[in-house]
């Protein structure tokens, strides 16, 4: 992936063409069930590297890097997400992305790794709620039952016909990953299946 997006601004919204907040519900409920908003400003790394630099990533970055894919781990406002045995994705505070990657490509291990901003290129999601899972469970096909996905856990699949990354932060709360471009059909697909449970979406946060 490209480092930016010609059409993208970092911190801007995903949905600059869309006029929020959305609720959708049945005439019979009072609240929305469901909460999605867009986390605009966060920072997004791509890192690839070996067991034998992973350490010094993990130190660098402030980050503690799993040995186990689809695992996240948070540390000082950050998420270091295992995509796989080389590959880790960082979600950091925003504009700490910038210094980070410079931190990395000047460090001593710069040649054994690579280092790609993704910001711009992925939005994040936040949806939470006590029907959040029911609301995925429509696109999604791994099992989203909380003894089998539970929080600190991650998976790269399918929700609806998106490839979206699933974070599990609580029993009721996830942030889902796209690519930008499929940002607004996230959107349309969540507020559609959302709307039998009540759904609300915000503005970016």
């Amino acid at each position: 992936m490209a480092d930016t997006s010609p059409h993208m601004v970092i911190g801007n919204s995903a949905f600059s063409n869309r006029i929020l907040p959305i609720i959708k519900k049945p005439e019979s409920l009072k609240t929305p069930q469901i909460e999605l908003s867009e986390i605009r400003h966060l920072g997004k790394l791509n890192i690839r590297c070996t067991s034998k630099t992973r350490d010094m990533v993990s130190k660098l970055t402030q980050c503690n890097l799993s040995l186990q894919p689809n695992q996240s781990d948070s540390k000082a406002g950050r998420i270091a997400l295992c995509l796989g045995p080389d590959e880790y994705l960082i979600l950091a505070e925003q504009g700490s992305e910038i210094q980070l990657k410079k931190t990395l490509n000047s460090s001593d291990i710069v040649k054994q790794i690579a280092v790609t901003n993704v910001s711009d290129a992925l939005c994040a999601l936040s949806l939470s709620g006590k029907k959040v899972r029911d609301l995925l469970a429509k696109g999604c096909p791994i099992d989203l039952h909380p003894d089998s996905f539970s929080k600190n856990q991650s998976a790269q699949c399918d929700l609806a016909l998106a490839n979206v990354i699933l974070i599990c932060l609580e029993e009721d709360a996830f942030i889902c990953i796209c690519r930008t471009s499929f940002a607004e059909y996230v959107l349309d697909w969540c507020l559609d299946a959302g709307f039998e449970f009540g759904i609300s979406a915000s503005a970016g946060i």
